[in-house]
Formats: C-alpha cells, sequence, structure tokens
C-alpha cells in the first residue's frame, strides 16, 4: 500500500481517522459503513484501539457489498490483526501483517480448536486481503481439491445425494444440487471452478455432454454418462447464465455454495470436493493413458495423482505380467 496512507497520521481524537477512510470507498453503503465502524470485538483491550484503522482500513479495500460480507470481514480481520499486533508488535502494514508465517502461527495456535474448514476459510480471506493490499500473490493456501484426507462417495452415498437433489422443495434449489452433482460428480471440476462454469459453457454432441472449462486449468471434460442427464436437468431450458444461481462473493464465489449446502443439508453433506475426488479416482481405475488423465484433470504433473492412490482399485502384479514382459497376445 501507499506509503502515505490515513492510518499513517496519529490525531488527537482517533475517530477523525476513521471517518477519513470512509473516503477509501464512497459508493459503501451507508448501514454497511455503520456495521464497519461501529463493530467491536466481544473481548476489548487497549489492542483494539490501536489496529482498529488499520482493519477498517483493510476492510474498506475489499469493497464488502452486504451485511454478511462486512461482517465477516471485520471478524476475521479483526481478529487476526489484534493478534499479530499483540504478539510481534510489527508495524500495521500490509506487508508486515500479513506474511506466510504469520498466518500460520495464528492457525496453529490461535484457531487450533477451530474445524480445518473454519481454518481454511480463514487463511483464505486472509491470503485474498494480502494480495489486495500488496499487489502481490500469496502461495500458502491448499485449496480443498488438493487435500490427501478427503474420501470419495460410496456408491450408496452418491445414492443418498442424487435422492436429495431431486427432493429439495424448490425449483432453483433442485437446479443448484443437480449443477453441483453433474459439474463435481460428472465432470470433476472443483467448486471455484463449478462457480464459474456458465450455462453455455455446456455442450451436448455425439451422444456425450462436454464441459468447457476456462482459466488457469482450462480444458474440455466429457461428462461421466451417470451424472449426464443430472447436468442437463440443471440446464433445463435456459439457454444463458450461471449454471449455480446465487450471489457471488467476490473474494471467494465458493462462499455461495456453502451457503446453499449449509441451508439445504443432507447425510452424507454433499461436498464438491468429495465428488471431484472420487471423479478423479474412476479416471485411475478406468486405466486412461497419462496424458489423457492430464489433459482431463488440468493436473500439470503425475504428482498431482498421489494423494489418489489409496482410494483405487487394487491389483495382483501376476494379472499384468504378460504386459509388463512385452507378451505377445494371440
Amino acid at each position: 500500500m501507499e506509503n502515505n496512507r490515513l492510518i499513517n497520521t496519529v490525531p488527537a481524537d482517533p475517530d477523525t481517522i476513521v471517518d477519513a477512510l470512509r473516503a477509501l470507498d464512497p459508493e459503501l453503503p451507508d448501514v454497511l459503513w455503520r456495521i464497519i465502524s461501529g463493530y467491536r470485538p466481544n473481548r476489548q483491550n487497549s489492542d483494539w484501539a490501536h489496529v482498529r484503522p488499520f482493519v477498517i482500513e483493510c476492510v474498506l479495500r475489499m469493497t464488502p457489498r452486504t451485511f454478511a460480507t462486512a461482517r465477516r470481514l471485520m471478524t476475521m480481520t479483526g481478529l487476526y490483526v489484534s493478534w499479530a499486533w499483540t504478539v510481534t508488535g510489527c508495524e500495521l502494514t500490509g506487508e508486515k501483517v500479513f506474511v506466510d508465517v504469520l498466518v500460520h502461527r495464528y492457525l496453529a495456535t490461535k484457531l487450533r480448536k477451530h474445524s480445518e474448514a473454519y481454518r481454511f476459510d480463514t487463511a483464505r480471506q486472509l491470503s485474498t486481503i494480502s494480495e489486495i493490499l500488496t499487489g502481490a500473490p500469496t502461495g500458502r493456501l491448499r485449496t480443498p481439491y488438493q487435500s490427501p484426507r478427503v474420501r470419495p462417495y460410496t456408491p450408496a452415498e452418491e445414492a443418498t445425494l442424487s435422492s436429495w437433489a431431486n427432493t429439495l422443495t424448490t425449483p432453483l434449489k433442485q437446479q443448484n444440487a443437480w449443477a453441483l452433482l453433474g459439474l463435481a460428480g460428472g465432470a470433476g471440476l472443483t467448486a471455484q471452478e463449478l462457480m464459474a462454469v456458465q450455462v453455455e459453457d455446456v455442450e451436448f454432441g455425439a451422444g456425450c455432454v462436454f464441459v468447457n472449462v476456462y482459466g488457469d486449468r482450462a480444458r474440455r471434460v466429457p461428462v461421466r454418462a451417470k451424472w449426464a442427464r443430472t447436468l442437463t436437468k440443471s440446464i433445463g431450458v435456459r439457454t444463458s447464465g450461471n449454471m449455480f444461481s446465487g450471489y457471488r462473493f467476490d473474494e471467494y464465489p465458493p462462499n455461495t455454495l456453502q451457503r446453499f449446502l449449509c441451508d439445504n443439508p443432507c447425510t452424507p453433506r454433499p461436498s464438491a470436493a468429495r465428488l471431484h475426488s472420487g471423479w478423479i479416482v474412476t479416471q485411475l481405475d478406468a486405466g486412461l493413458p497419462l496424458q489423457i488423465l492430464l489433459d482431463v484433470t488440468g493436473f500439470t504433473s503425475v504428482q498431482s495423482f498421489q494423494h489418489y492412490l489409496k482410494y483405487t482399485s487394487t491389483h495382483q502384479l501376476d494379472d499384468y505380467i504378460g504386459r509388463v514382459i512385452g507378451e505377445e497376445v494371440v
């Protein structure tokens, strides 16, 4: 951030600098400004008065536009910055506060009793703030599809998920549930990728359904036959728009998916990561050539498959000796 930041000044009245920060986001609705400027942690101490202007600046630069986003940003950022300043006494700048080693320490100590999902969400949020404040990319986060602990669903659990999607109470809810199952289970998309898919990205032809994925892992993926009909039902009569409907949070679009799953529970809990993992394992069990596997998954290295191997079918060497030694087939 710029060296002449507003918070570098120390006015006689601390609220003066807070009011001046309002100019960082002139389009911010007044109701959200009242939430941000009026936020106080549950356990206030003298540290909060010192870090409060910096926390507000961080949140304003994220340009929140909903009550939930503003509140979440203030809570996560306020708790972390207060902890970081208390522990290290560092200068309140993006480069000094939002550093990988400090975030890891915060997750391992202060948040050690919280769930893995909460720690991931916190780390993801802090990473986004860091990139906006400093302009430098961070590499500390593991996205859900990279986790080696994501276990695929069993066939019985997949049947339960299908029943869950079919029995949701409104057509829009069913449409979103079918999109999740069809894109993550049928094409192996991650939560981030499926939130970006448009209706026009799905193609029909030659008895097969394809999904075109754009971005860093751009690819064209054939949809597994068992989920192709589910994906088709999600599209319905639509010709454009988001495959998964709902308001997008700029800092993390899959948050919309997580809110949908919380509002519409099922046992087992629907998970894009577990559906993605099962899709990967299915492709490995199919014995596809390595190049084809890399093409349809978007992976850049065969090492990316390592964590999924423990879920694949087991084989006996005796059944493959002929292939190993190059025995000709009569």
